[in-house]
């Protein structure tokens, strides 16, 4: 459609051109016609003057006699432009001096013409005046007037034959014209295909297979840009796609946006982290993915004139995420900005702060109360018998629980995957019944009672070291929290390949916002009445180290001043069990 309309242009140029060249030619032949019309009349006129002074008919005479054979008007004036004489009315009197022609003669010049339409025949004549002169004076003038019709009938042919040869003409030159485009554009014809095809599959090599002395160069110059283009792309196409690989794997939080305020790129890591499902297809606003308004504000605070900006911010949704973000100038005046997720980290730190100060204050409780009650024996009771008994037993019972808060923060601070644990058969009837018989005496001075339910023996395969301190500290902490004269359940069973086992206590229970922090270090409930009961609040989570270790689960459920059960779940190591009911 292109090369049509171009080649449609160039025929419309030609044809104007032709047509404007033909006007110009035939004006000029017209103007010859009548410059050669002119001096005919021009000769006619002195042939008359010459004979009327030679013989005696007048000048009026040889007038009526030409005009009688043919079409021509003549007219005779005097030195003032009025007319004499006129051959088409003999009654014409009027003034001519207005007249070219006249004009012409009454200046001074020996000739005038014009050509014009005249008033009284209503037809296109030529005008030749002539000047009758007498010793140098102006007498009379003459003036001949023929139709142009007439001798323009006469060299038609001749015109009609100059069209002919000039149309031969131009079908000739735009013939070259047109052969001569042709072979210039043959090139461009055959190498535009090969350049669409470039552009719409750069992956794909597009070859010229013609040959032409002329234009061979020039093709295997296409070829060889074809091939390398194809290379380069796949290349390209290649690096891309490790590109987005890599992005998708990075733990690190990758984000593009352009000068345009448009999303271009978002990895996996960064979705999770804005907590973003399904994302549109890109490129889109910014705004339309990215909803956190702290990190918007943070985005449009980023200008050229500070290239890197670094913040931490709080991305709040269904799980709030602490980012650290830092905002860089990128290419062609994007923005790429990178999020490491310190939730864990900053929740680790937070851990460690409250483990220090928890473990500076339970250590200083006991050692405190120690250093006071010696100084107090040292000042003299301890010549009080009564007195130094009860001392001595306060400063027994701070020792020990100085000695178990210590033993638990050695347990907790080994690295217990370091460990090669032995597996060994473990009977859980017998294991539960020992750790309970540890706990007699405190339950009978709280009037509670043990109630065991589950088959004996149950031999299972685990790893005492582990499975334990689990028991114990859950048994244990059902008897420091259970009410007065209650009953404390230890249930246990096997159910789908798993060790099931249940603590539960008639005691003070734990209130709903409390039960997901009781496995942290040194969390309690009640504070006060746990330090009375000299608990050092690491049992639990121990419970849920050795539970993580084991592979297992510990759940709890509990309502405040009804009571607590805690569920333990440990996988069977190769499934081996002896079970007797």
């Amino acid at each position: 459609m292109k090369k049509r309309f171009s080649y449609g242009i160039w025929a419309t140029i030609l044809l104007v051109i032709f047509v404007l060249c033909w006007q110009l030619l035939s004006s000029f032949y017209r103007q010859q016609v009548i410059a050669q019309q002119a001096d005919f009349l021009e000769e006619k006129a002195s042939i008359f003057l010459n004979l009327s002074q030679t013989q005696t008919d007048t000048l009026q005479q040889f007038a009526d006699a030409y005009v009688q054979d043919s079409n021509s008007r003549m007219t005779l004036m005097d030195a003032q432009g009025v007319i004499i004489y006129d051959t088409y009315d003999h009654t014409l009197h009027e003034n001519r001096s207005d007249r070219p022609e006249v004009k012409a003669i009454l200046r001074g010049s020996t000739v005038g013409q014009s050509l014009r339409e005249s008033d009284t025949l209503h037809e296109e004549l030529l005008y030749v005046a002539v000047a009758i002169k007498e010793d140098g004076a102006l007498t009379q003038i003459l003036r001949i007037a023929e139709p142009t019709a007439a001798f323009f009938a006469k060299s038609q042919s001749i015109e009609q034959s100059i069209l002919l040869v000039y149309v031969l003409f131009c079908m000739f030159v735009s013939m070259l014209i047109f052969h001569t485009l042709r072979q210039r554009n043959r090139p461009v014809q055959t190498i535009l295909p090969v350049l669409k095809k470039m552009i719409s599959s750069p992956d794909q090599q597009a070859i010229i297979m013609q040959e032409t002395p002329e234009h061979d160069e020039l093709y295997q110059m296409i070829n060889q840009l074809s091939e390398q283009m194809s290379q380069t792309y796949r290349a390209y196409a290649a690096s891309e796609a490790q590109l987005y690989d890599l992005l998708g794997e990075l733990m690190i939080g990758v984000f593009i946006i352009d000068a345009e305020d448009r999303l271009l790129l978002l990895n996996p890591t960064m979705q999770d982290q804005l907590g973003i499902n399904t994302l549109p297809p890109l490129p889109v606003p910014f705004t339309e993915v990215i909803h956190d308004t702290q990190l918007i504000q943070l985005i449009y605070q980023f200008t050229e004139h500070a290239p890197i900006l670094h913040a931490e911010t709080t991305i709040s949704h269904d799980r709030p995420r602490v980012l650290d973000v830092t905002l860089r100038s990128f290419q062609e005046n994007q923005l790429i900005g990178l999020a490491y997720d310190l939730t864990r980290i900053r929740q680790l730190e937070k851990m460690q702060k409250d483990f220090v100060g928890n473990v500076s204050h339970e250590l200083k409780t006991p050692v405190t109360s120690l250093i006071g009650f010696t100084e107090t024996l040292l000042d003299g009771a301890k010549e009080d018998p009564e007195t130094l008994q009860s001392f001595l037993e306060i400063i027994q019972k701070d020792a020990h629980r100085l000695k178990n808060l210590i033993q638990e923060i050695i347990q907790l601070s080994k690295n217990s995957d370091s460990f090669a644990y032995e597996e060994q058969s473990i009977d859980i009837a017998e294991l539960v019944a020992s750790i309970c018989q540890r706990y007699y005496s405190l339950a009978e001075q709280k009037q509670l009672v043990f109630a065991i339910h589950g088959p004996a023996p149950l031999i299972i395969t685990s790893k005492l070291e582990l499975l334990q301190p689990i028991l114990k500290n859950l048994i244990e902490n059902a008897v420091t929290y259970a009410k007065q004269g209650g009953t404390i359940t230890l249930s246990y069973d096997i159910a789908e390949g798993q060790l099931v086992l249940q603590v539960a206590d008639q005691g003070i229970g734990i209130a709903e916002e409390d039960q997901e922090r009781i496995f942290e270090r040194f969390y309690r409930v009640d504070k006060a009445r746990a330090r009375n009961s000299g608990g050092t609040g690491l049992g639990l989570a121990i419970v849920k180290d050795y539970t993580t270790i084991l592979g297992g689960s510990i759940a709890v459920d509990s309502f405040p001043n009804i009571g607590t059960t805690f569920t333990l779940s440990l996988p069977i190591a190769n499934g081996k069990t002896t079970k007797q009911t």
